[in-house]
């Protein structure tokens, strides 16, 4: 499903296509993230990278991309590079180059990809500080509010959106999804959904996204935004936030 020009969801994954670049777009892998979290006493299956690797590999030889972009939080932990992320992180990049054949991988940096820097070089690939103007697209992960007053269409990740319903048993259900939207400085605007397996997402439909970061607050309105919620090979239209939240999700 085309959502603005030239840039495509791929068959309901939380990933974009970006024809003029051949390039499939993602934030928010959060590598390690399992790793992480048995040593604060959470147990989890390990379900991420295989998820990640399914979904990218997936999109790929849908489109013949031959370019990946990520969007900010390749890695989970801020104050060190846990060995489970280093690991997870050589096996991603591996993958990409030698089944998919990528030729260049690319890395906005966000905030837990401290230390990330050190392994640019060894691994090949391009790493930018927070965001990136690339063939017109201003990339920026988010937690930041972008300096650049470049680029007319505007990625960002971050903010692990997603659309909260309600199931027959009136059990609230999340969706991930693709907002799409205009800046106060007329630029459009995608926010990409995180594509960490664990990641829920924020329901903002029903909370306050506001404090999530300074972009929600100071450049856009999200009510005003086009929701495209994704999942089991679909991609939906949701129509606007503000529509949403009058249906009453409460």
């Amino acid at each position: 499903m085309e959502i603005a020009k030239g840039i495509e969801i791929i068959d309901g994954l939380p990933v974009l296509y970006a024809s003029g670049l051949n390039a499939i777009i993602c934030t928010d892998l959060h590598l390690g993230y399992e790793g992480v979290m048995a040593d604060k006493g959470t147990f989890l299956p390990k379900a991420n990278l295989r998820n990640i690797k399914k979904t990218i590999k997936a999109a790929v030889e849908k489109t013949k991309a031959d370019r990946i972009i990520v969007d900010g939080d390749i890695k989970n932990e801020f104050s060190k590079v846990h060995i489970e992320e280093f690991n997870e992180f050589h096996e991603f990049v591996t993958f990409l180059r030698n089944e998919l054949k990528i030729k260049a991988i690319t890395l906005i940096k966000g905030n837990h990809d401290n230390f990330i820097d050190q392994y640019k070089k060894p691994l090949g690939i391009e790493v930018f500080e927070q965001e990136a103007l690339i063939g017109g697209f201003l990339f920026f992960h988010g937690e930041e509010l972008p300096r650049s007053k470049d680029g007319t269409m505007l990625i960002m990740g971050h903010m692990h959106p997603a659309i909260t319903l309600l199931n027959g048993l009136g059990i609230r259900e999340k969706l991930k999804c693709f907002l799409v939207g205009e800046m106060r400085d007329r630029r459009k605007v995608i926010v990409v959904p995180a594509m960490n397996y664990f990641a829920e997402g924020v329901g903002v439909n029903t909370e306050d996204v506001s404090k999530m970061a300074p972009v929600f607050n100071k450049m856009l309105d999200v009510d005003k935004m086009e929701a495209y919620c994704v999942g089991e090979g679909e991609t939906l239209d949701f129509g606007s936030i503000r529509e949403l939240r009058d249906v009453g999700f409460k």
